[in-house]
């Protein structure tokens, strides 16, 4: 999706979520059916009961089993609760339909699964997928993907061009289940025990950096292990230095190169950040539920990560106390450069997909239909302080959102700019790898920054060749 696309899905947002910051309240969104009519007929009376007596003596309906493949591998909190939450109870509506949930996490591994599923021409009938180039154009393309009628979901409430990413020449392949953004989370308690303030500039965070070390506080809790964090990172950096979005953007599409001195600025400041002691020792190997529950337990001031943690102020396996510091700030500005804290890293993340291949295609549309009506998904994820929907939500405002809820609808509210599609998502599998494996150097200290930015321009002009094909 590209950046006018995101400002132009992001303004429909940006004035529902404006009703917070106005103190504005809105209903719990039930729809309550209404009683019946005193003055119905009779006539209506005896056809309603024959049909009822119909139905009754109707065969059952066919029994259908649904494989539901998801990388939410935790099913008591946030996102995997809310598809579990939602899978049960249409089972329940459904008594007919039985659906059987498979896990695997982190994402690479899940992303693996599915090239081997799709191989083999097993694809389960649901599965996660994100609307971007690496993963979803190559299983479009092998025609493993059902289409999915726009129509059904038209008064959905769907944001503008929300579904786009999931759509390939006017076919939607995939329904997008939030509205992601980048931030960092941090413990206010911590912040306000060492009398840090919430940084604006990298010198302010360097300071915090160096007041958290000498108290042995790990400044960042960062999933290392898994690129993909480090890559929006590195692509928020860049933005910083440069002061656009387009130099990424420009990079992948050849109109520019990530020899770029902003790019090299980033590459230098990621390597500055690691030597200040951003993220403690051994952050490399650390995965991504090392990395949340180091600072859901209090050992990390700060969580680089999207707004889908939001539910970490509602997750019980974390002490009260740190479930009510949980704080949000932007990207702080880089030291010379002409980014501002105001410009978002956002576009929207994963969602599902249909097996085209599925013997109960239909039942498997339907059931994901069904998952996004209002009051279901975005109600539920809303309500629960789980994330930010792809859907519109103002009806389900309850004026009792949490802290955090509210510091991300100011960050998301007050955004000059959005990011669009990140870079990692544009290049093809093979060379998602090759920037994947050079980040990890850089960061490890086994690239320099102008050979890292070097190799991933080589990357990027690969993508780009191979894309043309």
């Amino acid at each position: 999706m590209n950046r006018s696309k995101m400002k132009k899905a992001s303004a429909s947002l940006v004035v529902l979520i404006a009703s917070l910051s106005l103190g504005a309240c809105g209903g719990n969104g039930d729809n309550k059916n209404a009683s019946p009519s005193p003055s119905v007929s009779a006539s209506a009376q005896d056809t309603a009961s024959a049909s009822a007596s119909a139905a009754a003596t109707a065969e059952p309906a066919k029994k259908v089993t649904l494989s539901f493949f998801t990388n939410n591998s935790d099913r008591t909190v946030g996102q995997g609760k809310m598809e579990q939450d939602l899978i049960d109870a249409y089972m329940q509506e459904n008594p007919n339909v039985t659906i059987k949930v498979e896990t695997l996490s982190p994402d690479p591994q899940f992303q693996d699964k599915i090239k081997v599923y799709n191989a083999s021409n097993a694809l389960p009938d649901i599965i996660t997928s994100w609307g971007n180039t690496n993963f979803l154009t190559p299983l479009i393309n092998s025609g493993a993907l059902a289409e999915i009628d726009r129509g059904e979901l038209k008064d959905f409430g769907f944001v503008d061009a929300a579904l786009d990413g999931f759509s390939k020449d006017g076919k939607l392949y995939g329904i997008p289940r939030n509205s992601d953004f980048y931030v960092l989370y941090y413990n206010k308690k911590i912040f306000a025990d060492n009398g840090i303030q919430v940084p604006s500039t990298e010198a302010d965070l360097l300071k915090a950096f160096d007041t958290l070390k000498s108290k042995k506080i790990v400044p960042i809790a960062m999933d290392g292990r898994d690129a993909w964090t480090s890559g929006i990172w590195f692509d928020t950096l860049v933005q910083r230095a440069s002061g656009t979005w387009d130099t990424s953007h420009n990079a992948m599409n050849r109109t520019g190169s990530f020899k770029d001195p902003a790019a090299v600025k980033a590459a230098e400041t990621i390597q500055s950040w690691i030597k200040a002691g951003a993220f403690g020792n051994g952050f490399l190997n650390q995965d991504y539920g090392a990395a949340r529950n180091m600072f859901g337990q209090g050992k990390a001031a700060m969580f680089m990560m999207g707004e889908w943690e939001m539910g970490m102020a509602a997750d019980e396996n974390f002490p009260q106390e740190v479930r009510d510091n949980i704080g949000a700030f932007p990207f702080p500005a880089l030291e010379g450069g002409q980014g501002k804290t105001t410009d978002l890293p956002a576009w929207f993340g994963g969602g599902y997909s249909i097996s085209a291949k599925s013997p109960n295609k239909d039942e498997a549309i339907k059931f994901l239909v069904w998952m996004f009506k209002p009051e279901n998904w975005a109600k539920g994820v809303w309500v629960n302080g789980i994330t930010f929907p792809a859907q519109k939500y103002d009806q389900f405002l309850t004026g009792s959102e949490t802290s955090v809820q509210k510091d991300l609808s100011a960050i998301f509210n007050g955004a000059s700019s959005y990011s669009g599609t990140v870079s990692q998502d544009l290049f093809t599998s093979d060379t998602q790898k090759t920037f994947y494996d050079s980040l990890q150097q850089l960061e490890g200290n086994r690239l320099k920054p102008e050979d890292f930015t070097n190799t991933i321009d080589g990357a990027a002009d690969k993508s780009a060749k191979d894309s043309a094909k």
